[in-house]
């Protein structure tokens, strides 16, 4: 039960580029609202995803949590860091373009200890906004690795029950200036994507094995839908703070259905995309971290050109698919050789080592 997912964390991402892309055309005001507005559910369907690969990547196995912990940091950490301090280069470069990007020492401390802090006044981003997402997968990461020390059936419920628990004291935390920002980020509602994901992976044994599609096509296509248009019936309360994390009933739950539904249709014989797809998905760490640098650049350069409504609107496809692109020469650039897989590097050595052989034999 992996290529689905891995779709999923593609079509996550593309979500994810897809809200920041519209700042292109911002100003035409072109696009209905439900085509606004559903990208902002590739967080939430993130955090579904993470909840169920924990539980799947651990349901038959002894870890421990120091070796859950350490593999985790070597995946989100140090592509995290390279693009912080890309971004406080670029701070003290051209700050006019950061305006609310203060490098300040503490602020940067914060930042890459994963500690939520106000950015400005009712804006709680790390010093990388897109590193929000980041403070709330440590937090799960960090119950979740507690939780192995616990015997497996009660894993689950020990996590989600805690998860619930602090959304429940979130009801009566509903400002930063009364209770302090750790109180009020880390009892947010979104927390439960992540208790979603683990029930669906806890709902698919690793022995399951479905004969009927039907049923699982059906709860995806509701998913789907619910995800696209559902905010005509679960709309989201625009609030002071910024990020927004009321959102699991407008795309939390939905996600789920999403996920549940490729599950079972993966087990029963079923594919819902492509190999490109597929490694898009394993790219989506990197798409979702770099695409904001192309996609802010490819603003600027519009602002500087002045192009007009119907030239931002052509431009923005195009930069939709060089985020992608530029997401996937990362993965293989940065990401993956962070992590300490060198591969891409050595069939680049081994071409040029071919050609220059090739060369020297004509």
């Amino acid at each position: 039960m992996v290529f689905n997912v891995q779709v999923l964390r593609a079509f996550a991402a593309t979500l994810v580029v897809w809200v920041h892309a519209q700042e292109l055309i911002a100003e035409q005001d072109i696009l209905p609202g439900w085509a606004r507005d559903f990208g902002y559910g590739g967080v939430d369907m993130f955090f579904v995803i993470s909840g169920f690969i924990m539980v799947r990547t651990t349901q038959n196995k002894d870890v421990r949590p120091l070796a859950f912990i350490k593999k985790r940091i070597i995946r989100i950490v140090p592509m995290y860091y390279f693009f912080t301090f890309s971004t406080i280069a670029a701070a003290m470069v051209v700050p006019h373009a950061f305006n609310s990007t203060n490098p300040e020492f503490s602020h940067m401390v914060k930042s890459l200890l994963f500690i939520p802090f106000e950015k400005t006044p009712d804006r709680i981003y790390p010093l990388y906004y897109l590193g929000w997402t980041l403070n709330f997968e440590i937090l799960f990461y960090s119950i979740f690795s507690i939780s192995l020390l616990l015997a497996k059936p009660i894993r689950l419920f020990a996590v989600t029950m805690l998860l619930v628990a602090l959304v429940a004291l979130g009801a009566n935390v509903q400002n930063v200036a009364d209770h302090g920002v750790a109180a009020y980020f880390y009892t947010r509602p979104i927390l439960l994507d992540f208790a979603f994901g683990m029930f669906v992976a806890w709902s698919f044994p690793s022995s399951a094995h479905v004969s009927d599609a039907k049923p699982w096509w059906c709860l995806l296509a509701a998913g789907a839908a619910w995800f696209v248009w559902g905010g005509e019936v679960f709309p989201v309360a625009t609030l002071p703070i910024a990020p927004t994390t009321d959102t699991v009933l407008r795309f939390g739950v939905p996600s789920a259905l999403i996920v549940a539904g490729a599950t079972g249709l993966e087990l029963a014989g079923f594919r819902i995309g492509n190999n490109l797809m597929r490694s898009s998905g394993d790219a989506s760490y990197s798409i979702y971290l770099s695409h904001y640098f192309l996609i802010a650049g490819c603003i600027i350069v519009a602002d500087r050109l002045t192009l007009g409504g119907l030239g931002r609107i052509l431009l923005l496809p195009v930069t939709m698919v060089a985020a992608v692109t530029l997401g996937f020469i990362t993965y293989h650039l940065l990401e993956r050789p962070l992590a300490g897989d060198f591969e891409t590097y050595h069939r680049i050595r081994t071409r040029l080592a071919v050609r220059r052989w090739r060369k020297n034999a004509e």
